[in-house]
């Protein structure tokens, strides 16, 4: 507590003022006492502002004590004011204590002698209020940068205060409007005091004017005076929920993600596997055959034969000319499986671009590139209204060329191709499908239709390295799509691809 050290006395009569000053000196023997004996010597110290505490006579020649305590207070509030008279009545008394004074001495040698007690205690009381308005001043401060509120109600939840900062977090601008909020949104009432210890909890009001508002309510029961109250915080943890539902959200898209990678990861994984058994098995038996044919002629031109052999005759050896034409067979389907395995690899590694295409335009493209090798066959096409996807143009045209040209190869045996080509909505996709009325597949084979080299049985008939297929689900697994088949044998198959929408773009 900060100790009085100037003081102001305001008194025309220097005898009183020596008596105050020694009565003073008794309690406060270093204290600074400036006098005043008339209206401009006190305004003059009034300016300077170089006193902590007034004692002011209240019969002066020039004023009146009312006079200058209310000057005292209009300028300095919290300023402590002491009157010293002996001429004052208790009406007096009254009034002055209604105007802010802080105590009131007689000049009665009687009660002189309280004169410097009574300073003490009214700057000490003055101290107190001072402190208490300082920390109210901080609490306000921080409650209203931390947007919290404070509130008081009865026990049936009848609203008795409620603070600037509470009525601002509501949106509201009176007690009776914060009182309205609360019947409406917030619960008080006898809960409270039925805990009988501190309880929090959180309040959602969706139907707020600025949107949904979330309120965290702290409250604590008080007993005054034998009455039951309910003081309370109130913030506005909004944003903090905001934030949470974001963090979850992001949480969320990244666990999406990384399942998302894994499963490529996964399939890549697949892919390899099956790539490195392509390499070593599929691939392996063209150039062993080639080694084995090879090896034939070299006998044949080691000991050629008077009279040459059809090739076509049932365990005779072939001719010359037939072992090179398998040879060379070979060889290009060999080649061909190479090709298509770097194809296939480029498919896997090439960046992606995305932008809009159209299918409807890749599909119509693709008719028109292969139309010269159907000159001498019946196609009857349907091609249904294609919508735009958001994707790689390159790739979605590699997948379409593939799935048509399988079509077509399929069908070669039938008098009239019928291929349809279409899509339908799916959920949070579009399905695209190539149907026809070819040879079909046995169901049960379906999960081997988009491997590497892999063939069905029944087309061992048609021209095909069996890589076809499987761009067409590497290309869809890199737009984050899915690809299957259906069919069945000898009536024909539909091979259908599905795309996410809006797409999503490459990692």
């Amino acid at each position: 507590m900060r100790s009085l050290r100037q003081l102001l006395l305001v008194d025309d009569d220097p005898n009183d003022r020596l008596l105050a000053t020694r009565e003073i000196r008794k309690v406060f023997p270093h204290i600074e006492i400036q006098q005043a004996a008339n209206w401009d010597q006190f305004k003059q110290h009034l300016t300077a502002d170089q006193f902590d505490l007034v004692i002011t006579d209240y019969d002066l020649r020039w004023s009146t004590g009312i006079d200058v305590l209310r000057t005292v207070k209009a300028q300095y509030p919290l300023r402590p004011v002491v009157m010293f008279t002996d001429s004052g009545t208790q009406e007096v008394a009254v009034a002055a204590m209604k105007a802010g004074l802080d105590d009131y001495v007689l000049k009665s040698p009687k009660h002189l002698v309280r004169l410097g007690q009574a300073v003490k205690s009214v700057w000490e009381n003055a101290q107190v209020r001072q402190r208490a308005a300082e920390l109210e001043f901080r609490l306000q401060f921080l409650l209203n940068e931390l947007h919290v509120g404070v509130f008081r109600a009865t026990r049936t939840g009848q609203l008795v205060e409620a603070s600037d900062g509470l009525l601002s977090l509501l949106g509201v601008s009176t007690l009776q409007e914060a009182q309205a909020f609360f019947e409406s949104h917030i619960d008080l009432g006898p809960d409270v005091f039925a805990h009988e210890r501190p309880s929090h909890r959180e309040v959602n009001i969706p139907d707020h004017p600025h949107g949904s508002l979330w309120l965290q309510i702290s409250e604590t029961t008080a007993n005054i005076a034998e009455t039951g109250f309910i003081d309370g915080l109130v913030s506005n943890i909004t944003a903090q929920k905001r934030t949470a539902a974001e963090l979850r959200s992001l949480n969320q898209t990244l666990e999406q993600r990384v399942a998302q990678r894994t499963s490529r990861l996964e399939t890549l994984n697949r892919e390899l596997e099956l790539f490195a058994f392509s390499v070593s098995h599929d691939l392996r038996a063209p150039i062993r055959q080639i080694d084995g044919f090879a090896a034939f002629l070299e006998q044949q031109l080691q000991e050629p034969c008077p009279t040459p052999y059809p090739p076509d005759k049932p365990g005779e050896p072939h001719s010359s000319l037939h072992l090179v034409e398998r040879i060379r067979l070979l060889a290009t389907r060999a080649g061909r499986m190479i090709d298509d395995l770097l194809q296939f690899s480029r498919t896997g590694r090439a960046e992606m671009q995305y932008t809009d295409v159209s299918m409807q335009r890749l599909v119509q493209e693709v008719q028109r590139q292969i139309e010269p090798q159907i000159t001498r066959r019946t196609v009857h096409w349907q091609v249904k209204s294609l919508p735009t996807v958001t994707g790689d143009r390159s790739l979605l045209r590699q997948v379409w060329q593939n799935l048509i040209e399988n079509a077509l190869k399929y069908t070669r045996q039938q008098s009239a191709a019928q291929i349809t080509i279409g899509s339908q909505p799916g959920q949070g996709e579009t399905i695209f499908f190539v149907r026809d009325n070819g040879i079909g597949f046995d169901p049960d084979e379906a999960t081997n239709l988009f491997g590497v080299f892999q063939r069905l049985p029944n087309a061992d008939d048609f021209d095909g390295t069996g890589v076809g297929l499987a761009n067409v689900q590497r290309v869809i697994y890199r737009h984050q799509g899915r690809v299957w088949a259906e069919g069945k044998l000898g009536a024909g198959a539909t091979f259908y691809f599905a795309l996410p929408h809006p797409a999503i773009a490459p990692q």
